[in-house]
């Protein structure tokens, strides 16, 4: 399809669905988040960090089958274990070492509570469905809270771990995004914040990129599409 103007429409571009994660890409920065935790808590960082380690040190589809530690993350991300048993092992696990055992009471939550809304990331996602582009979240949640009202203003599709008993960095997952808009895995670009599932996104055939800063992951975007995805729009939630 080519449009009036000469320019290649949707139909001519190499790649024609922008799939993205949620936490970390369109929100400030995971690490920053847990650091404060950390420092509210007492709770060790290295301790944190070998939690979330084990959690994808097995690469794509690669995850224990009992609920130990290495399994921990994998049992709530595909809702294997509520949330509220997950919050109650982790506390005890991140507890090692203190004096007084954390709260478990909303402890999911409270490691995500320092991290706020990435308005320019959410607005070139944006940005790309309303020139044409298919547009889909794949997120692994820690347990599954209603949708939020901009969700349907921004994607095709949402898909969810702990609803569809598949995590990133499982190929699974992606293939079945990429059915959702009915876009072939070759033709979809995924942006990620982590290593591992920017490497489960390659295995199917999509074009992944490493996400740090919108200042990076936009311009590299915005080139691979052959579109502008900035917009002077502020203040989106």
């Amino acid at each position: 399809m080519v449009g009036a103007d000469g320019a290649g429409g949707v139909d001519d571009r190499p790649y024609r669905a922008l799939l993205v994660d949620y936490g970390g890409v369109l929100t400030t920065s995971m690490t920053a988040s847990f650091a404060e935790f950390c420092l509210a808590t007492g709770v060790s960082p290295e301790r944190l960090r070998l939690v979330l380690a084990n959690a994808y040190r097995g690469g794509p589809g690669q995850a224990g089958d009992g609920v130990g530690l290495d399994d921990l993350v994998p049992a709530v991300e595909t809702g294997r274990m509520p949330v509220e048993e997950f919050n109650q092992k982790l506390a005890a696990v991140l507890s090692e070492g203190l004096e007084r055992r954390i709260d478990a009471v909303d402890l999911a939550s409270r490691l995500f509570s320092a991290a706020g809304p990435d308005e320019r990331m959410i607005e070139a996602v944006r940005a790309a469905r309303t020139q044409g582009l298919k547009t889909a979240m794949i997120s692994n949640t820690w347990g599954i809270r209603d949708s939020s009202p901009w969700y349907d203003e921004v994607f095709d599709a949402v898909v969810l771990s702990g609803r569809e008993g598949v995590r990133k960095p499982d190929p699974e997952i992606f293939r079945l995004t990429a059915g959702r808009v009915d876009v072939p895995p070759a033709s979809c670009v995924f942006v990620d914040d982590l290593a591992a599932n920017v490497e489960g996104a390659r295995a199917v055939g999509m074009t992944a990129v490493f996400h740090r800063h919108a200042d990076i992951t936009i311009p590299k975007l915005e080139e691979l599409f052959g579109i502008s995805l900035s917009s002077p729009r502020s203040g989106l939630l």
